[in-house]
Formats: C-alpha cells, sequence, structure tokens
C-alpha cells in the first residue's frame, strides 16, 4: 500500500476491494526500469572502449620495443609489459607504448631530473 491508496482507503474503506493502486506503481516502475535498459543499451552500442594501453605482448610473453623492434624479455606472465619499458613513466609523451631502455636514454633530456636518475640505476643494472 503506498501513499496515495492510503488516502483513498480513508475516503473509502472498500478501495482495498477494488484497488488497482499497486498494480499501476508496478507497471509504472517497469517501463522506468525498461525505458532506462534501453538507454544503456544505446549507449553501450556507441561506447568505444580501450584495450589496456601497456599489453603489447606476443604468446611467448615477450615484449617488443616499436623504435628498434628489439624483444623484451621482462614482459610479466600476465601479458602486461613493465612500467620501466613506458613511456609515460618516465614522464614523457610519446606515440609508442613499449620502449626498450636504450631507446628511452635518447630521451633523457625530456624526462625528470629524478627520472633520470632511475633510469641510470637500471642502465647500470643490466635492464637493457
Amino acid at each position: 500500500m503506498n501513499a496515495e491508496c492510503a488516502k483513498k482507503w480513508l475516503k473509502d474503506k472498500k478501495h482495498l476491494d477494488k484497488c488497482e493502486c499497486l498494480e499501476l506503481e508496478a507497471q509504472e516502475l517497469y517501463f522506468l526500469f525498461a525505458n532506462s535498459l534501453r538507454e544503456s543499451e544505446e549507449q553501450l552500442k556507441d561506447c568505444q572502449c580501450e584495450t589496456s594501453p601497456k599489453t603489447r605482448v606476443n604468446s611467448d610473453y615477450y615484449a617488443w620495443c616499436e623504435r628498434c623492434e628489439s624483444g623484451i624479455p621482462a614482459a610479466s606472465k600476465k601479458r602486461v609489459i613493465k612500467n620501466r619499458n613506458d613511456p609515460r613513466f618516465w614522464g614523457l609523451d610519446l606515440e609508442e607504448k613499449v620502449l626498450c631502455l636504450e631507446c628511452l636514454r635518447r630521451f633523457r633530456e625530456e624526462m625528470p631530473i629524478g627520472k633520470r636518475y632511475t633510469l641510470n640505476k637500471y642502465l647500470k643494472r643490466g635492464y637493457v
């Protein structure tokens, strides 16, 4: 029973015998839900979902540098590249998504100072 139905019942005690208020309310809720579902479906048709920008790994769990095309065996088994091979990690806004550290070395001057220090550490460790 809703508030509108209760008001009608207070005026007419036999209102509940012939009450259609709940049925009308249920139909109204159904139409609201169905319309929102249709709208969501139309939006999903237009959706252009992006895949993960870091996935650049083949089935053997090797990535490749998009500049020099050398293999990067440091890709994880989850088919995601390591941060050190992602130019965005280094503060670079490049078209390429995966670069080896040798190619990243060419952009050292464009990197923030803290990232240059980290790049030098990685290069000394032999992560090339």
